[in-house]
């Protein structure tokens, strides 16, 4: 118990010291209605102090810096009941997607909570990812997992597994690309040398080359809490978080979560370890309902976080 108390505190000072020289004064915006002026490609100029705006009660989050433009919503439907949040993740060339791990010496070996990740490094926008330290806890396939460009594991199927997780790939590159693969057909050795700086592994496929793939089956059918990241195009992606198991949400199928991204207009999109793992941070806090309607706090411990942008 000393030694994660230890493993914590370690976590906390350095992503501080790694994060006091990029930090900059951030600014509430009184009426998200009214944006800032933006340069062509939809983000402040220089020299701009970063903006945000969050309103739990009515389900909106936004964030815009120089570099990263954030827009969180909650929807709501009765038939089928959901409540889902989708972010709309923009960023500029040469800002992608990254990891913020729990216990960088021993990555999947020690998990911490989300939202102490998230505060702790002051990052934007933050999603429960691919929960590969359960694999690995339980001598599991732990599949093709890179981070900070560096191989963690690369252990996989060699078939297609209709399971949850089958172990698939979504790979991000920091030109703002992001590619899925089934677990076979791309290495993490080979992602490395593509470029590649972050890959999760879980899956399934939810959408390949703008078709919604074969996630309609008995195995995929039932509701759950459900967390998902797509891309629309480089540089824009597309995080979606389903509550379930709740009173006001069942949860979604994987047919649902594919044909939301869809209709968003996502390209490529997969699956992430959803349940009781399913999380989405805004500035360190969860978007997530409560069954009184405050703030729902994720309390399953995880090796890391997706992350986009800093605060």
């Amino acid at each position: 118990m000393l030694l994660k108390k230890l493993f914590a505190l370690l976590l906390v000072c350095s992503l501080l010291l790694g994060a006091s020289s990029a930090l900059a004064a951030v600014s509430p915006l009184e009426d998200p209605s009214i944006i800032p002026e933006t340069t062509e490609e939809g983000f402040l100029p220089e020299g701009a102090s970063p903006y945000y705006f969050k309103d739990h009660a009515a389900g909106y989050w936004f964030y815009l810096d120089q570099t990263v433009r954030i827009e969180i919503m909650r929807a709501q439907t009765s038939s089928p009941k959901l409540t889902y949040y989708t972010a709309d993740i923009m960023c500029a060339e040469g800002t992608s997607l990254y990891t913020v791990t729990y216990n960088e010496d021993k990555p999947g070996r020690t998990n911490g909570l989300p939202q102490t990740m998230a505060d702790a490094a002051h990052v934007v926008y933050a999603q429960s990812g691919d929960f590969y330290s359960y694999r690995v806890a339980n001598d599991r396939y732990p599949g093709n997992i890179v981070r900070d460009g560096k191989v963690l594991y690369s252990k996989s199927y060699s078939k297609l597994i209709d399971a949850i997780p089958n172990l698939a790939t979504m790979a991000f590159y920091p030109s703002g690309r992001a590619e899925v693969n089934e677990a076979w057909e791309v290495s993490a050795e080979d992602y490395v040398k593509k470029g590649a700086t972050t890959v999760v592994a879980f899956g399934p496929i939810l959408l390949r080359d703008g078709e919604i793939q074969d996630v309609d089956k008995k195995e995929y059918n039932h509701a759950e809490p459900r967390s998902c990241i797509g891309i629309v195009e480089p540089g824009h992606y597309i995080g979606l978080l389903v509550e379930g198991r709740k009173s006001h949400s069942d949860g979604a199928t994987l047919q649902q979560c594919a044909e939301i991204l869809a209709d968003i207009g996502c390209t490529d999109a997969i699956n992430l370890d959803g349940g009781n793992t399913a999380s989405m941070l805004f500035m360190g806090e969860s978007v997530q309902l409560a069954e009184n309607g405050g703030i729902d706090v994720n309390d399953r411990a995880i090796p890391d976080i997706l992350a986009v942008g800093r605060y």
